[in-house]
């Protein structure tokens, strides 16, 4: 049985569903949908820290001073943490790609990454890049 008045295969979560910013269902901007909401769910749960969560203790990705891991394999590990978070607390993505980038032209102090994320939900593909940074307040920012 059909809930009346609900679109179904929108890429948009329930709330955005119900707050109508969802109103145009062509492909190109379902996908738009789907990256902007996956990109805000992102900097949710990566800003969250182990343990935080009573129902999800494993939500979140490790404290830079928990990394204890030598400098050479710092990057790895931290690469490895965010992948990890990706692809098991956000749904949409089915693989995510992980890669720390030098810090030419940003801020010394952040460290930068590059995530290839490819998303399949709702009849929907699509590789998704954006750029993501840790500030040196130890915030994950998702452009």
């Amino acid at each position: 049985m059909a809930i009346p008045g609900r679109k179904r295969g929108t890429s948009a979560s329930l709330f955005e569903r119900i707050e109508g910013e969802s109103t145009s269902y062509s492909r190109s901007s379902q996908i738009e949908s789907l990256q902007v909401s996956i990109k805000r769910n992102l900097r949710n749960i990566l800003n969250t820290r182990p343990g935080s969560s009573q129902s999800t203790l494993q939500l979140g990705v490790i404290d830079l001073n928990d990394a204890t891991a030598s400098s050479a394999d710092f990057r790895k590990t931290i690469e490895n943490a965010i992948q990890h978070c990706i692809e098991h607390f956000e749904p949409r993505v089915k693989h995510a790609d992980v890669e720390a980038v030098s810090s030419e032209g940003y801020n010394p102090m952040d460290l930068n990454f590059h995530i290839v994320a490819h998303i399949d939900f709702n009849g929907l593909r699509d590789v998704v890049e954006f750029n993501m940074q840790l500030d040196n307040h130890h915030h994950y920012k998702v452009n």
